[in-house]
Order: C-alpha cells, then structure tokens, then sequence
C-alpha cells in the first residue's frame, strides 16, 4: 500500500483522490488550503445552477491573489475558488471539450502523442454522459437571440456545442436540477466513506519536503511536515508551480507559459419585456462559437442574463466575446517580498499581433452580432462600461484600444505553468504521465501541465487530464509493486 499525498482539492485534486482510494489498495490524504464547509447562506449561493450566485460567495474565493491581465495594467483581483472543490465550488458550470485539433496540437507540437484527439476523445464521450445541455425551456431571452443570430452569419443556430462545429447551441454543464455538480460533487462526496481517504481542509501546502531527487511529504504553512510515499500536487496553474518553485525544483520551464482566454464584456439594457431574469435557473445557456482569420473555432460570444455589476444606466446583461486560441505567454512568479504569500501572477495577455488581431475581429463581430434581428428585438442599448458609454465609441480606433486595455479580462481558465513535455525538451516539467522530470514520487495532474489551453471552458478538459493520469498512476504503482501492471482505459 503506498501512502499518497495529493496536495488541492479542485476540479482535478477531487478526482484523484477519489481515483486513487477506489481500489482500497492506498492510503490517501487529500490537502486543501481552504475549508470544507461553508455557512448556510455561502452553500445556497455555491449550489444554485445561476452563477451570478456563485459569484457572491465571497468566502469561497482566494484572497490576496492578483494578477495583471497586460503588461502594462494594475493588478486586479484574480478569482480562483478556494475551498473544497477548488474553482469548481465558483465555476459557471460550463462543460465542452474544447477542438479535437487543440489535442493533436499537443501531439504535433510537443511530441506528446499519448494526447492526440484519438487517445483522449474516449475519455470525453465518458464524461459526456455526466455533463446536461441546457433545453430551449431554460433559454433566457439573450440566449435565444444568441442561437438565433446564428443564422445571420450562415450558420446553424442548433449544433452540439461539445463538438467541433461553428454555430450556436446549447451549453452543457456540469449541473442539473439537484444542483452543482463539479468533482467534489461527482468524484470526493461518494468516496469520503472511504477508511483509506482523508480529506484535510484548512491545510496550505508550502513546498515539499525532499531527498535528494526524491519527494518525501509536503510542508504546511503551520510547519508542520507530513510524510508519503507519493506526491501529487493538483493545486491548479497558478499554486502548482509557486509550490514547485518555493521547494527549488530546478526546470526552467516552472511558471513560464501561463496562458488564460482574453474576454471583451458589453452591457445590454434590455427592453422592459425581456428584463425579468430567473434567479434560480442557469444566467448563461448558449454559446455561438465562430472563427476568426487565425483559425477555426476560435471565437466564442457568451450571453450572461442578469446584472454582473451595477451600471448607470442599469442594463439587465451582458455578452462576452473571448479569443479561445491564444499565443500569448504569461509567468507565475514567487514575490521576492513574500515568497511564502500569493504568487505574482502576469498574464500578459494580447501580447501577440495575433491575439490582438483576433480581438480585434471578435469585437467587430460582436457589434455585428447585436445588430442582428434577434437582438434588436430585446435590446434597448448596449454600453462598454458601468458608465454608459454607448458601443458605438468603438467605431474610434484610439477609443477601442484605450478601452481593451482597460477593461480585457480573462475567463479564469490558466493552464500550461507546468507544461508537459518530451525528456529532451527545455521547458518541459512534466512527462506525458505528469511525472516531474527528474523528480521521483512526484506528479502534477491539474490545467497547469497543459501545453496550449484548449477552445473550451477548462473544467471538463482538467477533469480528463485528472481522469486518465490517475489511471496511469495506478498503472504505475501496480507495475512497481508486481511487475506486472494493469491497463485502464476508459468505458465505452
């Protein structure tokens, strides 16, 4: 029996742990920094389907921690879930599996041939069994205009958003009448019975204890060290590699690499017939997915029905176009201040001539997009800012870039801190099976070891990531102790 330490209880850490305790051949300690229960008024919020909702449980969210979205903006608050359940407590439940090109990239472009589509695709057909696509009965009035408007651009208004099709449908989630489904829900809750799982909230990992090449336990805030046999750290892209670097694990590619999809937000004052949001049903049911000059797929525009911030004059929702391919590179870095506090987070996003371009693009699409019939049918105005300023402004080209640049925000989905790589590749960290290069007993499973994030909300993606290395890690642990190994794949 190996006795496991899995560091972070999110989208990645819950279902590793529960992977790894399913067979009762492993003890298994799962370390989270945040708590494990929340007050009765924070719990309703994180359960309800609206997640306009989530967003108002403070106490669920990381404190301290921020990050400037371009080079040359202040930092502002970077909203990460803490807690049990990780950013899945604080997510908008949005489940796709993002391109299968975006897989055979991680093939052709890093050697990483057990990642190509063919060998992943099994795994999200298993979870699309998990995941519920919202009906045209749940529809707010922004997303039938946003399905709808689809047609304007010559597309279908009624493709499966899960696959790789331009057009507009409905959205899958991770939710369903009972509420929130994120790992902790569907993997942690139905193990924590397990007499070989332990779920330990409240306690922060610093860096790992080491000898010499080898991870032996993990160091908490509180000094105190706890042993194992076996690491795993799925603390997310952002703490994953802070933890690496405060321990001086020595790869140059830790904290490099830090890609988020850039997001461009207006405000919708509705026409008073279609103002009336559902407070508990899902604010955001659709998507319309289009390609940019760049490539395919490549764009999303996203309708929020409900107030995501006070405005004057008060709108009643909001539309996001966000750039879901991205070359772009940002850095996670230790403050020289406070190398035991909040890492430094830089995303620099919209670096590139082709970021910019595709933002670009996706903006003037946008306002094509609420010139189309369906939106003229319930929209009154459409503003760039909390102050009024109509959409029009940004026909000014010097009006456009002041106004990206002052309020382009991210989609919260940060990968590729801890890249994956071949052993003869620089700025690899880990191996194909989340093996720290050069380290042993050690793995990262979590956003942070993808390459190139993919056009998808991250949750599903991570949670695949998590599925198939902790089957390779069982694999593994099987193979030391028998010589024999044993193959898991995934269910058809």
């Amino acid at each position: 029996m190996a006795n496991i330490i899995v560091v972070g209880a999110g989208s990645a850490g819950c279902v590793v742990a529960a992977r790894l305790s399913e067979s009762g051949d492993h003890q298994v300690t799962l370390l989270e920094s945040g708590p494990d229960e929340f007050d009765a008024m924070t719990a309703g919020q994180l359960a309800s389907l609206n997640w306009l909702e989530a967003l108002k449980a403070t106490g669920a969210f990381a404190s301290r921690l921020m990050a400037t979205r371009l080079g040359t903006d202040a930092p502002r608050e970077y909203q990460r879930g803490r807690g049990v359940g990780g950013s899945g407590l604080v997510n908008a439940m949005l489940a796709l599996p993002g391109l299968p090109s975006d897989y055979d990239g991680w093939a052709t472009d890093y050697g990483l041939g057990e990642w190509s589509w063919s060998e992943v695709e099994p795994w999200f057909a298993r979870l699309k069994k998990d995941v519920t696509a919202s009906g045209p009965e749940q529809y707010t009035p922004i997303d039938q205009a946003t399905v709808a408007a689809a047609t304007s651009f010559g597309l279908p208004s009624d493709v499966d958003t899960y696959g790789p099709d331009d057009g507009g449908g409905a959205l899958w989630r991770h939710a369903d009448e009972r509420g929130r489904r994120s790992s902790r829900e569907a993997y942690l809750d139905p193990a924590r019975s397990r007499a070989n799982l332990v779920v330990r909230p409240n306690s922060e990992v610093l860096r790992l204890v080491m000898e010499g090449d080898r991870a032996t336990g993990v160091e908490l805030a509180d000094g105190t060290l706890l042993e194992a046999d076996e690491v795993v750290l799925c603390a997310g892209a952002i703490e994953s590699p802070a933890v690496l670097l405060r321990t001086g694990v020595n790869h140059r590619g830790i904290g490099k690499r830090l890609q988020d999809h850039p997001a461009a937000s207006v405000y919708l004052r509705l026409k008073p017939e279609y103002r009336a949001a559902e407070a508990s049903g899902p604010c955001i049911g659709s998507v319309l997915r289009l390609s940019s000059s760049n490539g395919e797929g490549d764009l999303h525009f996203l309708p929020l029905h409900g107030p995501l911030a006070p405005t004057e004059p008060e709108t009643h929702g909001v539309l996001m176009a966000a750039v879901m391919r991205v070359t772009s590179r940002g850095e996670v870095s230790l403050n020289p201040d406070d190398p035991n506090g909040p890492p430094v987070t830089a995303e620099n996003m919209l670096s590139t001539p082709e970021d910019r371009r595709a933002m670009r693009e996706a903006v003037r699409l946008l306002q094509r997009l609420v010139a189309t019939e369906p939106f003229q049918e319930i929209v009154e105005s459409v503003f760039i800012d909390t102050e009024g300023t109509p959409l029009s402004a940004l026909d000014d080209e010097p009006t456009y870039e002041a106004w990206l640049d002052s309020s382009v925000g991210d989609y919260f989905h940060a990968v590729g801190t801890v890249r994956m790589g071949r052993s003869d590749d620089d700025d690899a960290v880990v191996d194909q099976r989340g093996r720290v290069l050069g380290v042993r007993h050690l793995r990262v499973i979590d956003a942070s070891i993808m390459p190139d994030v993919p056009r998808a909300n991250t949750h599903l993606p991570t949670v695949m990531v998590a599925e198939r290395l902790s089957a390779a890690m069982l694999d593994d642990l099987a193979e030391a102790t028998t010589h024999e190994g044993v193959h898991h794949v995934a269910a058809q």
